[in-house]
């Protein structure tokens, strides 16, 4: 009896492993009565409620997808304050941390249903998160022009695939719309540079890039520097016009960092001065937590919101 007790025993062991092999993430505050449906994503499948009520987003990714999608987290990180774009859809959300650095002992104290990130910035906290409640981490943040995917997976999350579709077909009707318009105002497609600079470093988003996939979206030429990379972003020689230089440059503002280099700053530089474009007044200051730190829908749309605002 005895043996036949401990291959049972054994069986049930074994059983409970093989059946957490397939889905990560089930320790957790979840009542064992809650429906839940499996979700593929960066870190396996993972079981999360059917119609998940109480979710905490630790990137600004998953903030602003989750708002497009009508639903208001209970906690959020912030990488320097509140995005503005945003506006009034971010008040009583409380803050659990800032940057890639949340506060574990907020998340927990929320009890969450369902936490949102991405691997890029949560996959060390992955097993800790899980134990708060099932986290759904995307493989990419974002920034390498991978957004959209990235928003079907939240919206997968979330139960609403569905109206993630029709944001993206919305979207995608606006760039083309947009794209048309360059077309019948320009012979050709401007040149458009997207620049950073802080602490006297230089910097420029490529085509690889969140706002890059934008432009390219709406048909756009970049520089032969910021079109040819792998990389999201690189750094180029201050002298480096070629590199920076376009019909219009848009230059990444990020109020919150002391060492940014401002639209003023820009125009009266000595050698930034010299760039056709600003000698042209075809150099336009954007908002670094849409066209960097957003990296979803409704950034993405900011976004298009500023091209029809510049070039024409």
């Amino acid at each position: 009896m005895k043996t036949v007790a401990k291959i049972i025993g054994l069986s049930l062991v074994v059983g409970l492993f093989v059946g957490c092999e397939n889905f990560s993430g089930q320790v957790s505050n979840l009542s064992p009565d809650t429906p839940t449906r499996p979700i593929q994503h960066a870190m396996g499948k993972t079981l999360v409620p059917i119609q998940p009520k109480r979710v905490v987003v630790l990137d600004t990714a998953a903030l602003d997808s989750a708002i497009a999608l009508g639903v208001k987290p209970i906690g959020t990180i912030f990488y320097l304050s509140p995005p503005t774009y945003l506006g009034d859809k971010v008040k009583e959300i409380e803050v659990i941390g800032l940057d890639t650095n949340p506060n574990l002992e907020k998340v927990f104290s929320l009890k969450p249903d369902l936490i949102l990130g991405s691997k890029i910035g949560m996959g060390r906290y992955y097993g800790r998160l899980s134990k708060a409640a099932p986290t759904v981490l995307t493989e990419g943040s974002g920034r390498s022009g991978e957004w959209q995917e990235n928003f079907r997976v939240y919206a997968d999350a979330l139960g609403r695939s569905q109206q993630a579709e029709d944001l993206l077909q919305q979207y995608q009707q606006r760039a083309t719309k947009l794209k048309q318009q360059i077309q019948q105002q320009y012979k050709q497609p401007p040149v458009t540079s997207v620049v950073a600079i802080r602490n006297k470093q230089v910097g420029a988003y490529t085509r690889r890039s969140f706002s890059g996939s934008v432009l390219e979206d709406v048909g756009l030429v970049r520089p032969p520097a910021q079109e040819k990379p792998q990389r999201w972003a690189i750094q180029v020689s201050r002298e480096d016009f070629a590199a920076i230089n376009g019909d219009v440059i848009f230059l990444i503002n990020s109020p919150g960092i002391s060492d940014t280099l401002t639209l003023e700053d820009f125009r009266n530089d000595p050698v930034f001065s010299q760039l056709n474009a600003v000698k042209q007044n075809r150099i336009h200051a954007v908002k670094a937590e849409v066209w960097t730190a957003g990296r979803s829908i409704l950034a993405a749309n900011e976004i298009l919101g500023d091209l029809s605002e510049h070039l024409f």
